[in-house]
């Protein structure tokens, strides 16, 4: 699981950095203007308090929520596929242009691989592939014998 992880993190650390750096920006700010405007009002005066803090938690909640809709694969456990390579092949697009088809059960499915993985597997191979749930990425390749 923590190879998992870590190659989540090297796909994805400028937005995960952006998030560590932002949540305290966020929450200091917010403790900072409550105890500031805490000391300053009076009785009505601090009801001010709680829009301004529904604004900053919103403000938190949108980048969280970008964070869950763009990346997915942080929030999900990884799978795992035991199957043999159909098929390999290039694709058009530049982000990932080699592809496997690996027939796991009954229907065949497609992952992106890196070119040092697509260079070693053969039609045929037996394998044993942990992937990434969302971007049908393979992190780790086991060729079985």
């Amino acid at each position: 699981m923590l190879d998992y992880y870590i190659y989540l993190w090297k796909i994805t650390w400028p937005e995960v950095l952006g998030l560590i750096f932002l949540i305290p920006f966020v929450l200091a700010r917010l403790i900072w203007k409550v105890g500031k405007d805490l000391k300053r009002y009076r009785k009505w005066g601090r009801l001010l308090i709680i829009p301004k803090t529904g604004f900053w938690l919103g403000i938190l909640s949108c980048y969280l929520l970008m964070f869950y809709f763009a990346i997915p694969d942080w929030f999900i456990s990884p799978k795992e596929i035991q199957g043999e390579i159909q098929g390999k092949f290039l694709t058009d697009s530049q982000a990932k242009p080699y592809s496997i088809q690996v027939k796991a059960g009954s229907d065949p499915i497609t992952l992106s691989v890196d070119y040092r993985t697509y260079k070693t597997l053969n039609l045929g191979d037996e394998v044993k592939i942990k992937e990434l749930p969302n971007r049908l990425e393979v992190y780790q390749c086991e060729v079985l014998p």
